[in-house]
C-alpha cells in the first residue's frame, strides 16, 4: 500500500504518540455551561471539557500554540493526550519543536474526513515492518509527479464519503469480570 504524501510523514513524525490517534470513548466530566454572547436570539452553549485553554501552564501553551483555535472543541481524553506530548516538547531541539509544531498546524489544518483517514492509513503504517514502510516510501517517492497526482485522486476516489475509523482500534478497553470466589467446602 503506498500512503497519500500528506499523511505519511504526519503518521511517520507522530509515532511516539500512537494514543493520540486512537479513538477512545472518554467520559467527558459536566461542566458548567459557557455563557455565550447573544444578539436577541438564543443560543445553544455546550459545557467546555477540562483543562481549559487558560488552565493549562505557560510552557504547555507554548508548546501546544497551533492547537489553540481548537482546544475548546477537544474531548478531554485529546486534551489529555496532546498535554502528555507538550511534556516532551522542551526535551525536543529546535528543529525537532518546529517540526512538531508544524505537524499540530497540519492536523489542525485536516477536515475530519482526513483526519479519519489519517488514523486509518496510521493504523495501517503501525502493522508494517519498517523494511516495507521504507521501500513502500521509496517507492512513492521513485514516482513522477503526474503518477502521484493520479495516485492522489485515486484515493480522493476510494474515501467514503463520511469519516471512518481505524480499522484496529489502538486502545482497546476490555471490561474486566469479577467474580466472587467460591466458599471451601469444610
Amino acid at each position: 500500500m503506498i500512503f497519500c504524501r500528506r499523511f505519511a510523514p504526519l503518521a511517520l513524525v507522530l509515532g511516539f504518540c500512537s494514543a493520540l490517534f486512537a479513538q477512545t470513548p472518554n467520559p467527558v466530566p459536566p461542566q458548567a455551561p459557557v455563557p455565550a454572547a447573544t444578539h436577541g436570539k438564543a443560543v445553544k452553549t455546550t459545557p467546555l471539557s477540562s483543562p481549559t485553554w487558560t488552565e493549562i501552564k505557560p510552557e504547555q501553551q507554548s508548546a501546544l500554540a497551533p492547537l489553540q483555535p481548537e482546544w475548546q472543541k477537544m474531548s478531554a481524553g485529546q486534551k489529555r493526550k496532546w498535554l502528555e506530548i507538550s511534556k516532551s516538547y522542551g526535551k525536543l531541539n529546535p528543529e525537532g519543536q518546529a517540526k512538531l509544531q508544524e505537524r499540530m498546524r497540519d492536523w489542525v489544518g485536516l477536515s475530519p474526513e482526513e483526519r479519519a483517514q489519517a488514523r486509518l492509513n496510521f493504523s495501517t503504517a503501525k502493522t508494517l515492518n519498517p523494511e516495507e514502510k521504507q521501500k513502500q516510501w521509496q517507492a512513492y517517492q521513485a514516482l513522477s509527479p503526474e503518477e502521484k497526482q493520479q495516485l492522489q485522486k485515486k484515493a480522493k476516489a476510494s474515501q467514503p464519503n463520511s469519516a471512518a475509523l481505524a480499522a484496529k482500534p489502538q486502545n482497546k478497553i476490555v471490561p474486566v469480570k469479577k467474580t466472587d470466589p467460591k466458599p471451601i467446602a469444610q
